[in-house]
C-alpha cells in the first residue's frame, strides 16, 4: 500500500462542508479497498491459491471462502474475470473440502453410535 495520505488533502485552508469530506472520504475509502484487493491478489498468485488455502493454517477454512467471495465480487464488478476465474477456483476446492468433512463428521458420528 501506498502511504501517501495527507491530511490536507481532506482539509483545506478554505474549510469544508460536510458533503465535501464526505465524498473525500470515499474516494480514500475505495482508493485503500483497491489497493488491498490488489495486494491480496498478488499475494495469493505469488504463492499459488492452492498452496494458500491448504497450507495457511492461521486463517479457518469458512473465512478463506468469505474473502475469496468479496475479492471474485469485487474483480466481476471490474470485469477482471480471469482474475476471478483463478480464485473461483480456490473457493470451489475450499468448499468441496468442508462438503466432504462434514460427511466424514456425520460418517464418524454414526460408526461410534
Amino acid at each position: 500500500m501506498n502511504d501517501d495520505f495527507n491530511m490536507d488533502d481532506f482539509f483545506d485552508e478554505e474549510g469544508f462542508n460536510a458533503a465535501d469530506l464526505q465524498a473525500r472520504i470515499d474516494e480514500f475509502h475505495q482508493k485503500m479497498r483497491a489497493e488491498a484487493m490488489e495486494e491480496a491478489y498478488r499475494f495469493i498468485s505469488e504463492v499459488g491459491i492452492l498452496f494458500w488455502i491448504r497450507k495457511d493454517m492461521y486463517v479457518k477454512n469458512n473465512r478463506k471462502i468469505r474473502i475469496l467471495a468479496k475479492m471474485i465480487k469485487y474483480f466481476t464488478d471490474l470485469e477482471e474475470y480471469e482474475k476471478c476465474a483463478y480464485l473461483y477456483k480456490g473457493q470451489l476446492i475450499l468448499e468441496e473440502s468442508q462438503i466432504e468433512q462434514e460427511i466424514n463428521n456425520q460418517f464418524n458420528k454414526q460408526k461410534i453410535n
